[in-house]
Order: C-alpha cells, then sequence, then structure tokens
C-alpha cells in the first residue's frame, strides 16, 4: 500500500483547506466526494485530486447545513449528509442539485453508515429506554435501515444502565470504538463490539442470522498515558460535535481504555474480502478475510509514519484507497493510497 497522491494545503485556496472531514469515497463517475462539518459543505474533486465544485454550505437556505455528521454516498451517485440541526438527512442529485430531506431527523443520529442499496444502509444507533421503577438504560444497537430511524433488521445490541457521570466511558466503549462494513456481493454484516483486548468480529447474513465470528491470537498493547491523554481529548471532541458544541453530561473520562483496540476498522474490497485493521500496530495493518472466514493475507501502508492510529480509510476497490488523519500534526489531507500491487 502507498500512498500516491493528496489533497489538502494549511493556507491558500479555501477549496483545497479542510477543517473537519466527516466521510468521503469514490463516486460513480471516478471523482472523489468530501462532507466537511466545519465548511457543512460537499466538495467534489476529480480523481487527481482537482477541486471541480461543491454542494451544501453553512447556513439556513435551502440544501445548506449547519453541523453534518456522518456522509451517506449511494450506488447511484446520490450523496447525503446528515444534520439534525437542519431536520435530517440532506439529500443531493449526483451533480449535487439539492433534492430535500431525505429522512426525518432531529435526534439520536445514526452513526457510522454503510450503504447497502439505493434505499437501505445498517448503523449503529441508540435508545433511550425508561420504564415505571426502573432505572432508565441506554440500548445500543446495530441495525438495517430503510431511509428510516426505525430498524428493520436488528443485527447487535447491548443494554447500560444510564449514568450521565460515566457518559464518556460509556460512549468511548459502545459508540466510538465500534466498526461496521457491509459485504453486499455475499450479502455479510461485520462489526466490532468493544471486546477489551481481544480480536473479535462478529458476522451476520444480510437478513440477521449469525454466522461464525473471526478471531485472532495477537498481544495486547498497553496505552501510554500520552495515548490515554489524546484518546480522551477524542472523546470530548467527539461528543461536543455529536451535541452542537453543549452536551448536557459529562465528556471527560473516568475510567478510560487502557490498551490498544485490536481492530479499529473494517472494509470491504470490490471482491466481498474484508480488510480488517488492526489497532494493535503503529503502522496502518491490515489482515484480509475472505467471505468464507478464512485470513487470507495482510498489507500494510508505507509512508505513514510511526503511530497514524488516528487515520480513518475509504476502501474503494481492488487498487485505490482513500485515507485522512482525523487527529492530524498540521493540518487535514485526503491520501490518495494505491494498492494495484496486492492483487
Amino acid at each position: 500500500m502507498t500512498i500516491v497522491d493528496s489533497i489538502g494545503v494549511e493556507m491558500g485556496d479555501s477549496c483545497y483547506i479542510f477543517g473537519s472531514i466527516e466521510g468521503l469515497g469514490y463516486t460513480p463517475d471516478g471523482n472523489i466526494a468530501v462532507l466537511d462539518r466545519i465548511s457543512a459543505d460537499i466538495r467534489i474533486f476529480s480523481s487527481g485530486g482537482e477541486y471541480l465544485w461543491k454542494s451544501g454550505g453553512r447556513g439556513g437556505g435551502p440544501g445548506e447545513m449547519h453541523n453534518p455528521l456522518s456522509f451517506f454516498l449511494f450506488p447511484d451517485g446520490r450523496m447525503c449528509a446528515l444534520d439534525p440541526w437542519r431536520s435530517g438527512l440532506q439529500m443531493y442529485s449526483r451533480d449535487g442539485v439539492y433534492q430535500g430531506i431525505g429522512m426525518d431527523i432531529s435526534n439520536n443520529v445514526h452513526i457510522c453508515p454503510e450503504i447497502v442499496s439505493d434505499s437501505s444502509f445498517v448503523s449503529l444507533k441508540t435508545e433511550f429506554i425508561v420504564e415505571d421503577a426502573a432505572a432508565p438504560r441506554l440500548a445500543v444497537f446495530v441495525a438495517l435501515f430503510e431511509m428510516s430511524a426505525e430498524p428493520e433488521i436488528t443485527y447487535w445490541r447491548e443494554e447500560l444502565e444510564v449514568d450521565f457521570l460515566t457518559a464518556a466511558d460509556l460512549s468511548q466503549k459502545y459508540l466510538l470504538t465500534i466498526s461496521i462494513a457491509v459485504d453486499t456481493l455475499n450479502n455479510i454484516v461485520y462489526l466490532t463490539p468493544y471486546s477489551g483486548t481481544d480480536y473479535l468480529i462478529e458476522r451476520y447474513s444480510l437478513d440477521g442470522e449469525r454466522l461464525t465470528d473471526l478471531e485472532l491470537e495477537i498481544e495486547t498493547v498497553p496505552l501510554t498515558e500520552d495515548e490515554i491523554r489524546v484518546a480522551e481529548e477524542f472523546v470530548r471532541q467527539r461528543l461536543s460535535s455529536l451535541e452542537g458544541g453543549n452536551p448536557q453530561y459529562n465528556v471527560h473520562l473516568t475510567d478510560p481504555i487502557t490498551h490498544r483496540i485490536p481492530v479499529i476498522d473494517l472494509e470491504i474490497d470490490s471482491c466481498g474480502n474484508l480488510w480488517a485493521r488492526r489497532g494493535t500496530e503503529d503502522k496502518p495493518f491490515f489482515d484480509i478475510w475472505s467471505a468464507e472466514g478464512e485470513l487470507i493475507g495482510s498489507a500494510v501502508m508505507a509512508g505513514a509514519g510511526p503511530e497514524r492510529l488516528s487515520w480513518e480509510f475509504e476502501l474503494c476497490s481492488n487498487d485505490r484507497m482513500l485515507a485522512y488523519d482525523t487527529d492530524p500534526d498540521l493540518y487535514q489531507k485526503i491520501y490518495m493510497i494505491d494498492i494495484t500491487d496486492l492483487n
């Protein structure tokens, strides 16, 4: 895996300056679409990194956004940004024309959406449960949604007692560490619920049947005090952004995770293979699993520098991958990665 080019500058043309990338991917036309939360727009770049046009922008008018949190890029080319402060899923045509609200939602947003079809996706969501004579509980679940706030099929669900003093701890373990991937060729849903120091990837058929888990014996790696501090700051900033900058609960960790998460990202290539990124490695390192559950190889990226655990990846085909750093040293860039030699 080799970085061949990048998009992004520290100063200069604002079209190439990113504030907070919230999602990206290749369009059916081969261009690169990027959602930026700070500028509240979706920008389109050519496959070579040249700025072409944008949709949205910060404001209260039609097609404008306030605080977009998740990016949806459907197979037919439609682009969507989930902004609960602007009533829900803002939809744009493949040419960037605003098409209105595709899904009404003003709270309890969908997290980590993975597209299944032109009208469905799998994502993480929460549910607040209040019953008579019982302490309130928070349900965290991964489910299939048909452009609705209500799930069609639930794959994984965990119910937790609510303590607003430890909300950040619950969020770190059950909201911000989970990864999801959907193999639409073989109709398999993969997810990684928090499992401490165990390498565990759960598998489900798209219709909800539990399949054999993927597991490996790997060495555990303790976090340094500085890494724990950085992780706490990430949790604080992420919870603040999810709540529009003013959450009504504690956003500081009291019981932080003390070891590196074994699996921190899941991606699917165009052959239906699962790429599982190890959080225990300093360099971006992926275990590659077949749809049958066989470990068939691995890949490591050169040129990323040490300890790039804050990188987010998007595997777009058998020869193209995109990445960006959620906690860059200087400024955010989009990295274009060649993986042709692996095939």
